[in-house]
């Protein structure tokens, strides 16, 4: 029902003005939007394929608080994604959880190496923390994690993290903004910025089911539009006026799916 597209679009077709227009249905515009409306703010999103489709539906799957940036010595990005870890975990229980990872050792320094890093991420987690790292034998080791590689395993280290369900926390997020009052339409995409006077005004979107166009003023226009962002960019540009600069430069992941029989067990396999 908060998405009878019907409803929606007889929405769109009202003539005003927004105080916020969003352009892309991933977590970053969700998130813009939500906050927004739960400000006070009328805001409108628009996602020109469905809300996730993005790299919010192909992350990690993970809610950490980076060990490797850690590594890197990135102290004050650790300690403000551990923070957001603890409030992800304690707002959306039923799509994120915390999940044992151990980290397998097969040279005599690793297990120490590891385990003084593991335990200063404790210590920087502080109150937020969601478990001790342990120090775990060769044996223990074998028996959280039976499919590991027995030849020269000396121990492992075990920590906690965050696991949660990105496209599921993305619709969530979808739904609360649009009960704070927000419009939020997929499958209806910007094909063209307003301007006036040299200044963004709003957006022309086009819904993709009916083929119908809108022009839609806004006070603001955000572009939340992920790795497309610089499209959006180029739509703010003068007739004849060369391609701005890119700001993002795509990068590709690689993600495996395995059989359950791979790694049974209720714990992760972490691999430095």
């Amino acid at each position: 029902e908060l998405f009878e597209r019907g409803r929606l679009l007889a929405r769109l077709r009202e003539p005003r003005e927004w105080d916020l227009a969003v352009i892309g249905g991933g977590a970053t515009g969700l998130g813009v939007a939500l906050d927004a409306a739960a400000r006070g703010f009328s805001v409108l999103l628009l996602e020109g394929e469905d809300f996730a489709k993005g790299t919010s539906s192909r992350a990690t799957k993970l809610v950490h608080g980076g060990v490797r940036y850690m590594a890197q010595g990135n102290i004050g990005l650790v300690r403000e994604a551990l923070h957001e870890r603890t409030t992800l975990l304690a707002n959306a229980p039923h799509v994120a959880q915390r999940m044992a990872f151990v980290v397998p050792g097969y040279r005599l320094f690793d297990v120490p190496f590891y385990g003084a890093g593991l335990k200063m991420y404790d210590v920087l987690a502080g109150r937020q923390s969601l478990g001790p790292t342990e120090i775990l034998s060769a044996r223990h080791t074998q028996q959280v994690l039976p499919t590991v590689r027995t030849p020269g395993l000396v121990g492992g280290v075990k920590y906690w993290d965050g696991q949660f369900d990105d496209a599921r926390l993305a619709l969530l997020l979808a739904r609360t903004a649009v009960d704070r009052g927000a419009l939020a339409l997929n499958h209806c995409a910007v094909t063209a910025l307003l301007r006036e006077q040299g200044k963004v005004r709003g957006v022309q979107a086009r819904d993709a089911e009916t083929g119908e166009s809108f022009d839609l003023r806004a006070r603001c226009v955000v572009n939340a539009a992920g790795v497309w962002v610089d499209a959006v960019r180029d739509m703010d540009r003068d007739a004849g006026a060369p391609p701005k600069p890119a700001m993002v430069a795509p990068s590709q992941g690689v993600h495996l799916v395995v059989d359950r029989a791979f790694l049974p067990g209720n714990h992760a396999l972490m691999v430095p």
